[in-house]
């Protein structure tokens, strides 16, 4: 890991400890995201992992306001502008799973089984 991943894995650590609102920690994140110049493998996979987490938080978020129903407070085109930013996403995030998941499996001779019915979220 190169010196300025090693500064920003021990400013993430600093900044994990500090209590902040989400919108801040976000801005933060994103900012941290943004600012990414990978170096190495290492780093590029650090970059990964702090997407996927980042993501993965905000996903949680949108779920406790899917669930507590927060999100009748939104009008409509907000509601829709919403819906249409997860849904790209949601699709182009999918497609890039799919593809890397389907030639990991071919080159290292896997086949994965098919999920467990009852085990779906959502039929």
């Amino acid at each position: 890991m190169t010196s300025d991943s090693r500064e920003t894995s021990e400013k993430f650590m600093e900044m994990s400890d500090e209590p902040k609102s989400w919108v801040e920690e976000a801005r933060n994140r994103v900012k941290r995201i943004s600012d990414l110049d990978p170096q190495d493998r290492l780093d590029i996979v650090y970059g990964i992992g702090l997407c996927c987490s980042t993501l993965a938080k905000s996903m949680q978020g949108w779920m406790q306001w899917i669930g507590n129903l927060s999100l009748k407070d939104f009008e409509r085109p907000e509601l829709e502008e919403i819906f249409g930013i997860i849904k790209k996403a949601t699709v182009q995030l999918m497609e890039l799973d799919i593809d890397k998941t389907e030639k990991y499996e071919q080159s290292h001779g896997l086949r994965q089984k098919a999920p467990d019915r009852q085990n779906r979220l959502v039929s």
